[in-house]
């Protein structure tokens, strides 16, 4: 994912780009870091950040399916 198809989802999904959520999807689907080093990068837990990337990683997902995106 890029940064800007994060923006993007963040937007339409009326996000916060400081948010937890937001910071922990945005290391590990555009900068390619492991959950477990965003957690420590972070200062928080694995699981909050398996949460954040979850979310935007389905949304992600479910507009790929809606616009026949096989990236």
């Amino acid at each position: 994912m890029t940064l800007e198809q994060l923006k993007t989802l963040v937007t339409l999904m009326r996000g916060d780009m400081n948010s937890l959520a937001v910071q922990s999807a945005k290391l590990v689907l555009v900068d390619g870091l492991s959950q477990t080093e965003a957690a420590t990068k972070l200062g928080t837990r694995t699981n909050t950040v398996n949460n954040g990337v979850k979310r935007y990683s389905e949304a992600n997902e479910e507009i790929k399916k809606v616009y026949l995106i096989n990236k």
